[in-house]
């Protein structure tokens, strides 16, 4: 069966956002959304074709409402690893923000000097997205993404965030994608902030996050524009 359970669905979400949502992947034969006790809700998205299942598992943090959607196959054959921790958090609204613009013009040259050269002459999409990329160190280990998320937001939309890190030390560091460079340069004044009980060190990034089969790779930039179309649906 291609199906795969859907939690932690906000209760601002409706069936036909849902549906919407997940036929960005594929064709979706059915959909049943659980309305239970609790701030959350469950659902189950059937795919017709089997090979939409694995896709769909990668939609996984990606926020709809108030809260980060967690995705699972319902009937996996051997144990799989949760994409909750090997995905970063995608901010639909910013990504789908990205998503309209059009082709990047070449970097300032202040900005392409802080860019690895060989990455600058040979994939300036790469290049493009470290330009608004952030490396954050000495975060508390009971920091999530999605709080680092929050507290970063106080600079400007903030695109994507991954956490690195066993969780086991006191601290983990993570990298901070922004919508704009000026809003990561912004950022870097954050250096020395303090979150929770820690300061946290600030740097430019030297790396893009990466977003292997993550939802905007996915979807292409119809499916982000058409997440664009569903979360002003959910936010009202």
């Amino acid at each position: 069966m291609a199906v795969v359970k859907v939690s932690n669905v906000s209760r601002l979400v409706t069936e036909e956002i849902l549906h919407q949502l997940f036929s960005l992947i594929g064709p979706v034969s059915r959909l049943s959304l659980q309305t239970e006790s609790g701030d959350s809700q469950d659902a189950t998205v059937e795919f017709a074709d089997p090979a939409s299942t694995a896709p769909a598992l990668h939609l996984s943090g990606v926020e709809l409402g108030d809260r980060a959607l967690y995705v699972t196959e319902e009937n996996p054959q051997q144990p799989r690893a949760s994409s909750i921790h090997t995905l970063p958090l995608a901010n639909a609204a910013a990504v789908a923000q990205l998503a309209r613009r059009p082709p990047h013009a070449p970097l300032p040259a202040s900005i392409a000097a802080h860019i690895p050269p060989s990455i600058l002459h040979t994939d300036p999409v790469k290049a493009e997205e470290i330009s608004r990329t952030i490396y954050v160190g000495n975060i508390p280990c009971m920091v999530g993404d999605q709080e680092l998320m929050d507290f970063f937001s106080a600079c400007g939309p903030v695109a994507y965030v991954k956490m690195a890190g066993d969780g086991v030390q006191p601290t983990r560091f993570a990298f901070v994608e922004f919508v704009d460079v000026d809003v990561a340069l912004r950022a870097l004044q954050m250096n020395g902030a303090v979150l929770r009980d820690r300061a946290l060190k600030v740097n430019r990034s030297k790396n893009a996050i990466n977003k292997p089969g993550g939802a905007p790779a996915l979807l292409g930039l119809a499916g982000a524009a058409t997440m664009a179309k569903v979360q002003p649906m959910v936010t009202g």
